[in-house]
């Protein structure tokens, strides 16, 4: 007969926090093996499986977080933070190689500005988060971590299915959902001072 242990006895408190904070560690391996790429397919290979294996640590923190009973204000914000460090490190590389457009990270750290600001705004004034913002930065947090497996495994695993003008199409996008994202924060600051 085994008995069951609850999953708040099997892992640690902070077990979440730990896989966010793997996120952080494994960034910079992750933007040299994307620099080596250039001139190693192996390097390529091993950012691929890299990319999988951060982004595999993106997908569940939060759900383990939850599990443990370890969700914290604190574990949101590391949460953020390594998302946003890991996000503008590959895009910023993938600049710096002249493969992306410069303005590709700017306009996902500007994004990232703002959401932080407001953040910062709602809890200053103690108003509720803006709910219609937060669906459109989602979702563009997710299409972020798509266009870097993209270029992931498209430029750097050199598998080149998708041509240069193919991804000029989802750089094009970036400034889009990050500027819809902005654009819906300020309207609900907005209507936050006149109200």
């Amino acid at each position: 007969m085994t008995i069951a242990v609850p999953a708040r006895r099997r892992f640690p408190r902070h077990a979440g926090d730990v896989l966010t904070s793997l996120r952080i560690a494994a960034t910079p391996l992750f933007v040299l093996l994307v620099v080596r790429a250039v001139h190693s397919l192996a390097a390529g290979c091993f950012a691929g499986v890299l990319f999988g294996l951060i982004a595999a640590t993106d997908f569940f923190d939060g759900r383990l977080a939850r599990r443990v009973g370890g969700m914290s204000a604190r574990g949101r914000a590391l949460d953020h933070g390594a998302d946003i460090v890991f996000v503008l490190s590959a895009l910023a590389t993938y600049g710096a190689l002249g493969i992306a457009p410069w303005w590709v990270p700017a306009a996902i750290a500007t994004s990232f500005a703002s959401y932080a600001y407001d953040s910062w705004r709602a809890s200053a004034s103690r108003r509720p988060p803006n709910q219609r913002a937060g669906r459109i930065g989602h979702l563009g947090g997710v299409l972020n971590w798509v266009l870097i497996g993209i270029l992931v495994y498209n430029n750097s695993a050199a598998i080149g299915w998708l041509s240069p003008n193919v991804l000029f199409l989802f750089f094009a996008c970036v400034p889009l959902y990050s500027g819809a994202a902005i654009a819906t924060r300020w309207l609900r600051v907005d209507e936050a001072v006149h109200t």
